[in-house]
């Protein structure tokens, strides 16, 4: 079971800013993917495929790891 918390020098932490972190460096990868085969000229909107892929990402990795 995860803590709450997580404590880096002194400061305690929400757990959920280290899934976010972790989904940041997830998405910024498969962001850098999909633009060299250029896979977001298929979306209406960008932006709005490029939030709805880092929302899927989280919540997998919350239901994966999460408490």
């Amino acid at each position: 079971m995860l803590p709450e918390t997580i404590t880096i020098g002194g400061i305690y932490l929400p757990v959920f800013l280290g899934f976010l972190a972790a989904t940041s460096l997830l998405y910024f990868v498969l962001r850098w993917f999909a633009q060299r085969l250029h896979l977001y000229r298929l979306f209406w909107h960008p932006a709005l495929a490029g939030a709805a892929v880092f929302v899927i990402l989280l919540s997998c990795l919350l239901l994966w790891f999460g408490p």
